[in-house]
């Protein structure tokens, strides 16, 4: 499931916490780890990274996030593997 979801998951998270974090903060580099590989290590550093930030901040990043997602359905849509249409 990671390999097909994670890494667009954690792309949008990064992009969003890059728009309200500063350039060299720790979370952007987690979660620039944990969409590089299905790694549970760097996926929980993420988790607490994301965690640690202001509410509002982990908020606003995570709506972001979510709306990056959204607008990009094919995004998402390639990531399931094919399956024979049943007609």
């Amino acid at each position: 499931m990671f390999d097909s979801f994670g890494p667009a998951f954690f792309a949008a998270l990064h992009r969003a916490a890059q728009d309200r974090l500063d350039p060299g903060h720790p979370c952007l580099e987690r979660l620039a780890a944990a969409g590089a590989a299905d790694d549970p290590a760097a996926t929980l550093a993420a988790q607490e990274a994301l965690a640690a930030l202001d509410p509002a901040v982990a908020e606003a990043v995570m709506a972001q996030a979510h709306r990056l997602l959204r607008e990009n359905p094919a995004g998402l849509l390639s990531a399931w593997p094919s399956a024979p249409t049943r007609h």
